[in-house]
């Protein structure tokens, strides 16, 4: 804050992307509140945010566990001119299965693919951990296998939240035959599968 003060008083006005840099820094010490109040400052000075200010409060949110919040901030994008894009919606999905929120999470990814939305592997991903993580391990094998009719290939990430999912349950034939078929692929283990 030192910098921005200085900034400031040498006349240089700060922008969209300086508050939200400090917003940024706030939001990921966990210091929600003080982005907050920047945040009201900026409004104040006729600063207007957008997809990436209010992105980074999402994520801020839910780093302290107050994905409700979140949601709340997601929900009033549209209404402040800063439509979401496919981060602000990883965002979002992310936070609610780290959460458990998986229901949820999965209503809005079900109404993002109804809208043709850019949806990619990282998405897809984050919604296999997700429901992994809650014991639903056959449905995220399900949409895992349902990437190749989408001509979605998955990546060691998504193999990897595969394969872990079924070490959780016990399954380790199934584990063991993915952990194959990644390797088919051209994949390397990474040290979380290996």
């Amino acid at each position: 804050m030192r910098m921005f003060n200085l900034m400031e008083r040498k006349g240089c006005v700060p922008n969209i992307v300086t508050y939200t840099t400090l917003i940024h820094g706030f939001c990921k010490s966990k210091r929600v509140e003080e982005g907050v109040r920047l945040f009201n400052e900026m409004s104040m000075k006729g600063v207007a945010a957008n997809t990436v200010t209010y992105t980074v409060f999402i994520q801020g949110y839910c780093l302290v566990g107050k994905p409700n919040i979140a949601q709340e901030v997601f929900n009033h994008m549209g209404s402040h001119n800063a439509p979401p894009d496919i981060r602000t919606y990883n965002v979002l999905l992310d936070a609610l299965c780290c959460n458990g929120k998986v229901e949820k999470a999965l209503m809005i990814f079900e109404y993002m693919r109804k809208r043709e939305m850019d949806v990619s592997i990282v998405t897809y991903t984050i919604v296999i951990q997700g429901m992994c993580k809650v014991g639903k391990v056959e449905d995220a094998f399900d949409l895992f296998c349902c990437l190749f009719s989408k001509g979605m290939k998955p990546n060691v990430v998504t193999y990897t939240t595969m394969i872990t999912g079924f070490c959780r349950r016990g399954l380790i034939r199934e584990a063991d035959a993915l952990f194959r078929k990644m390797k088919e692929d051209g994949f390397l283990p990474n040290e979380r599968v290996s």
